[in-house]
């Protein structure tokens, strides 16, 4: 989530957390960080659509738009020829797939354009931590 970026950019904790993400960020000039993006929502519905799709949408055709099929950067990237990654920390199941999901909507928005997809039940080291996968750091 949003504010995961900035302990993670700031701290010394946070920075020694993540020694894979501080080298790549150092020294590959094609690992693009976007260190001053935040979503201006703490809600996942509105915060995940506001981030991969650059609208935070008020009304009804905005909703639309974001929640839509290829809207999401990973396409975006794709598109250009970037070779694209996606990691979660939510379980990408029938559980987020599913119409009935109030999450379903971030699914393409999490897979959408990726070259790669993890998630917390594809990697046996994660500890699931609840139902829908492992918790945020």
């Amino acid at each position: 989530n949003s504010l995961w970026g900035s302990v993670m950019l700031n701290t010394k904790e946070g920075k020694a957390s993540t020694p894979f993400f501080q080298g790549r960020m150092a020294s590959d000039p094609d690992f693009y960080v976007f260190q001053h993006h935040r979503t201006g929502s703490g809600s996942t519905s509105d915060a995940m659509p506001s981030l991969l799709t650059g609208c935070l949408p008020f009304i009804k055709t905005g909703v639309k738009y974001a929640h839509g099929k290829g809207k999401a950067i990973g396409y975006e990237f794709a598109k250009n020829g970037y070779a694209t990654a996606s990691f979660s920390s939510r379980i990408l199941d029938d559980s987020i797939k599913s119409k009935k999901s109030k999450f379903s909507m971030l699914y393409d928005m999490l897979v959408g354009g990726m070259d790669r997809v993890e998630d917390a039940i594809g990697n046996p080291s994660i500890k699931i931590d609840n139902i829908e996968g492992s918790n945020d750091p």
